[in-house]
């Protein structure tokens, strides 16, 4: 009788090893499972990414950008700043322009830190 009890429980215990060791494995193989769809996603966007780096469209117009290529039945135009504009003298003289803001404006760029 002592045989039995002692074997029941050897093998209760061994089951219940048995299935904290298969919890610990099933866990494992979720986290694995959740790494691979990561990576397989991450995946596809680099193979867009190439694909898009790739196409002639894109690699036209980084020609264009950045080595300032023109095709030959192409007219290009400069656009150069006017330095000739004078900056108008209201915008220089802060303090008149201080003197007619209201007074609760000067306050809240007092309050404001400013």
């Amino acid at each position: 009788m002592v045989a039995l009890v002692l074997i029941i429980g050897w093998l209760s215990l061994s089951l219940v090893k048995i299935k904290l060791q298969n919890d610990i494995v099933n866990k494992e193989v979720v986290d694995l499972e959740s790494k691979i769809e990561n990576l397989e996603d991450s995946n596809s966007s680099l193979d867009k990414l190439i694909a898009y780096l790739k196409h002639p469209f894109f690699l036209d117009k980084e020609v264009r950008l950045k080595l300032n290529y023109k095709s030959p039945d192409e007219e290009v135009a400069f656009i150069y700043p006017d330095t000739s504009a004078k900056i108008s003298s209201g915008s220089l003289n802060f303090d008149e322009q201080l003197a007619r803001l209201p007074n609760y404006v000067k306050w809240f760029w007092y309050l404001m830190g400013r």
